[in-house]
């Protein structure tokens, strides 16, 4: 073990949801690639079906995706474009059920944020590698 792995980990529990919060975005980026509504590619960001004040459905994947700056912003006064989106992809049964998991509190306690946060980078590490393989075969090609 090196100094920094010995040293305690001074990250706060608002350090870890920033962290979360960060990872999240860069996964869903990632994963995505372009606007799930209108399939533009940029200015992305992590637009959350449910709202983020919920921790129940904050970092949860299935209420994670990809839109534009702009598609963001507007999902907050007008959620109805995302929401059609997500039921015809996924259906109405996981709409009602990442619905119940928002308006169910959770609490997390830091430590297993910190668990959360560990299992994430290993779901972007995952997703880098996928890319560079496609991007290799393409390449092939």
């Amino acid at each position: 073990m090196n100094v920094k792995e010995l040293r305690k980990d001074r990250t706060t529990r608002k350090g870890w949801v920033r962290k979360l919060d960060e990872i999240v975005s860069e996964i869903v980026r990632l994963r995505d690639k372009k606007s799930v509504t209108s399939g533009e590619t940029e200015k992305l960001t992590c637009s959350h079906l449910f709202s983020r004040v919920a921790y129940s459905t904050r970092w949860e994947m299935l209420n994670c995706h990809a839109q534009t700056l702009s598609e963001n912003f507007r999902h907050e006064y007008d959620p109805y474009p995302y929401t059609q989106w997500f039921i015809k992809e996924y259906g109405q049964e996981a709409y009602d059920n990442l619905h119940r998991q928002y308006v169910t509190p959770v609490q997390f306690k830091t430590w297993q944020l910190k668990v959360l946060y560990e299992q994430l980078k290993t779901v972007k590490q995952s997703l880098i590698q996928k890319d560079i393989v496609a991007k290799l075969n393409l390449a092939d090609i």
